[in-house]
């Protein structure tokens, strides 16, 4: 069963509890539990042991979760720049579409809508589902009457208008599919694994309650780290990651212009 979803519908302090009660309860029974199973003997010699195998153990886990920190926040970054980038263009067709006359105003509504639709129906649901019915024929809807408006319009604006659609469409495919974009599975083997040899590493520790409790801190560390790496990661899912403001800013500011450019509302399409 795949929690990511329902985690990462949490709020952040929410996530960051769930993770350090996790890793502290694992590692408290880590000791607690396997301790007296192990019967290893508490000399000094063997505590010794034991501090160096969890100080190994703690060095690969943290190495790991920086290395994976930085991958998740090249891979917000990269994301960012697809939600900029599709912004960009959209505003560019508008642009375009305020030299078109009482159809181009028309163009700017529907432009409007479509950004609009984009963050109101498309995104919260593309890591699931991809493309969205509504946006879809909206941007259907757009094609349509650019290249309607590209037929009457000059040879050279027709080939920018045009140029400039199939970017904005572009763009929108290029977020589509980096959606799910996030940290490969392997990664997550790796941490689990190395979290779960963490808690074994309790066993060599003699199960009192200062041990156990001391252990449970540190594992709780750890799990603070492993839940900003998880909020760093997937950042079209995360609830820090990337947002779709950006699209209803350009909504408001597009519906915002057609309403005041005289006579649009009048030749705006059904």
């Amino acid at each position: 069963m795949d929690l990511s979803p329902l985690l990462h519908g949490l709020p952040s302090p929410a996530i960051y509890a769930a993770f350090m009660a996790a890793a502290a309860v694992m590692a408290a029974l880590g000791c607690a539990a396997l301790a007296p199973l192990a019967r290893i003997p508490q000399t000094k010699e063997h505590i010794d042991i034991a501090m160096r195998t969890t100080g190994a153990v703690m060095a690969a886990l943290t190495l790991i979760l920086a290395f994976c920190a930085v991958q998740a926040r090249s891979q917000a970054s990269d994301a960012q720049r697809l939600v900029s980038t599709e912004v960009a263009a959209i505003a560019t067709m508008a642009r375009i579409a305020d030299r078109g006359g009482p159809a181009g105003h028309a163009l700017r509504q529907d432009l409007a809508a479509y950004a609009r639709s984009i963050a109101e129906d498309e995104f919260p649901a593309m890591t699931t589902e991809g493309r969205h019915p509504q946006t879809q024929a909206l941007l259907e809807r757009l094609e349509a009457g650019f290249y309607q408006l590209a037929a009457m319009a000059p040879e050279v604006m027709a080939n920018d208008m045009l140029q400039q659609f199939d970017d904005m469409d572009g763009a929108r495919e290029k977020r589509l599919d980096g959606a799910r974009i996030g940290l490969p599975l392997e990664f997550w083997m790796l941490i689990l694994v190395l979290s779960g040899l963490l808690a074994l590493t309790g066993a060599l520790y003699p199960p009192r309650l200062h041990t156990v409790a001391m252990l449970a801190v540190q594992a709780a560390g750890v799990g603070a780290l492993i839940a900003f790496v998880f909020l760093m990661d997937q950042p079209f899912r995360s609830s820090i990651g990337v947002s779709a403001s950006p699209y209803q800013a350009l909504s408001h500011s597009l519906a915002h212009r057609s309403a005041a450019i005289p006579g649009s509302t009048r030749y705006a399409r059904p």
